[in-house]
């Protein structure tokens, strides 16, 4: 059993990080504007598929919530038990959605059950179904264990719906939650600015500190470089570019680097080769690993900013397993005896999907893979898509990011299973494979589970369909105003500010 004691939300969410006096003010007041990397895509966040969890948290809160350290505390939610695959969770009293619904047993199941049924969020996998136990009570079957409920419930997985909203048909554009903040349509502009003004039935007040929150879609680094400069924007988020170095550097600017970050690798779909079937061979795949200089790459393309990667799993990570550095060194003639002994002596072609911040990288790696014979055809598709296309059999490879701060129970999930998110081929796991994933489960301890994914992060290392390169923090560039503002917090994993509390003087 493990109990949270609700109290922990004032401690935890409502306390500044950094020290200081907290700005007075009676009402919310002033306006924040945040810089997203991504489109919007939809603001339903049972179909969220990819990047842009930032333009719901305004509006949505989650059952729990993830603090500076990694640590899930309640949020909507104020208890917890766990027994077997019986998980009961007490509500928070008091609380309505924006559009006046009460925020209870019934609406939760609502949203669990609707989730489960749409079968889209991994965190809501291992979910049978929810049921009431009374009017602030609910009661969650598991079809699995699964040791990350909670923390998986700090996530989309854990955001609520309004009752009401859950059949619209234009809920990806009219969101209702019970978050701070309500989304403004009419002072939006589809494509260019999300505007969130204070919900008036919020129900912790004293975290309004905003009278407006924008969120500007700007894809283009420069752009969003030149917005930060100029002031349009106070803050937003960067992937290891060079418009992040620069932020690093200069003056009047901050680069924040936020507990965890994101592990950039290629996906090997097609590794049964029922399109190329060269990517068959495991040994086709490790040639491609060693044709990578992945120190090059980081300093080139990342300007230093991240760090070698040959596991999902960052330095520091309990699942991390320092044996494995040795196995992705970058080596082009080793590569090139590869392919020769797999019979591919002249190479191959392969496609690969990018999406505009992606595309440097995907051109760094194409001059790589050119060097020891093998041709990668770079295929744009539109911002915002890639994962889904990624869910298909378009391409026979891709190129993703894995959070560092994700439970490693979704390696399993996402890519080995015959029916992971990110297998479209569904190509059939080992045996062995299956066997740790299930052994994976059994212990929501550390030290049990440890062990269990060193030895899948070694199989995965010999396999080579997933192909990990570097290592990132979570970079937020900020103003140097909003760099000593002592009320902006930022909780791990998540690339935007905490909005709770959040205050500022224009």
């Amino acid at each position: 059993m493990k109990n949270i004691i609700s109290l922990a939300i004032s401690f935890a969410l409502g306390v500044c990080v950094s020290g200081g006096p907290v700005l007075a003010q009676d009402k919310p007041a002033g306006v924040f504007k945040f810089a997203d990397q991504v489109k919007m895509v939809t603001m339903d966040p049972q179909r969220q598929s990819g990047g842009g969890i930032g333009y719901l948290r305004p509006v949505y809160e989650s059952l729990f919530a993830k603090t500076s350290d990694g640590k899930a505390v309640p949020l909507l939610a104020t208890d917890y038990k766990i027994d077997g695959l019986s998980v009961t969770i007490t509500l928070r009293k008091g609380v309505t959605f924006s559009n006046g619904e009460p925020f209870d047993a019934k609406a939760v199941v609502a949203n669990i059950n609707r989730g489960v049924k749409i079968g889209i969020l991994e965190g809501l996998g291992p979910v049978e179904q929810a049921s009431p136990v009374d009017d602030l009570t609910v009661m969650i079957k598991l079809k699995e264990p699964n040791p990350s409920i909670i923390d998986d419930f700090t996530g989309v997985a854990g955001m609520m719906i309004a009752p009401k909203a859950l059949d619209d048909p234009a809920l990806d554009r009219n969101p209702v939650g019970t978050g701070p903040y309500v989304y403004n349509k009419e002072l939006s502009r589809e494509g260019e600015v999300r505007v969130y003004t204070p919900n008036p039935k919020y129900w912790d007040p004293q975290q309004q500190g905003l009278a407006r929150y924008e969120i500007w879609e700007i894809p283009d680094d420069t752009a969003r470089l030149n917005a930060l400069k100029t002031g349009q924007v106070d803050a937003g988020i960067w992937l290891a570019n060079p418009q992040a170095a620069i932020i690093d550097r200069a003056p009047g600017l901050k680069l924040v680097r936020n507990n965890g970050g994101y592990n950039y690798h290629l996906v090997i779909s097609d590794r049964e080769g029922s399109k190329v079937k060269a990517l068959a061979d495991k040994r086709v795949r490790k040639a491609l690993s060693y044709a990578i200089n992945r120190e090059a790459f980081n300093k080139a393309i990342q300007f230093g900013l991240g760090a070698s990667a040959c596991q999902a799993y960052a330095k520091g990570d309990w699942a991390f397993d320092q044996s494995l550095e040795s196995n992705c060194q970058y080596d082009p003639k080793k590569a090139r005896a590869l392919l020769a002994e797999a019979g591919y002596p002249n190479g191959f072609n392969f496609t690969m999907p990018s999406i505009p911040v992606y595309q440097p990288r995907l051109e760094a790696l194409a001059g790589f893979f050119k060097d020891i014979g093998v041709t990668m055809t770079i295929q744009p598709v539109e911002p915002g898509t890639l994962a889904r296309r990624s869910r298909t059999t378009d391409f026979p490879t891709t190129n993703l990011v894995w959070g560092t701060v994700t439970d490693p129970k979704f390696l399993y999930a996402r890519y080995i299973s015959k029916d992971g998110t990110y297998n479209p081929f569904k190509a059939t796991p080992s045996g062995e494979l299956t066997k740790l994933a299930e052994e994976g489960l059994k212990s929501p301890e550390i030290e049990a589970r440890a062990p269990i994914y060193k030895k899948m992060a070694k199989i995965l290392t010999d396999e080579s369909y997933l192909i990990f390169i570097t290592s990132t923090p979570l970079l937020v560039g900020v103003s140097e105003k909003i760099a000593n503002n002592p009320t902006v917090k930022y909780s791990s994993g998540e690339d935007s500010i905490n909005l709770r509390g959040l205050k500022v003087s224009n």
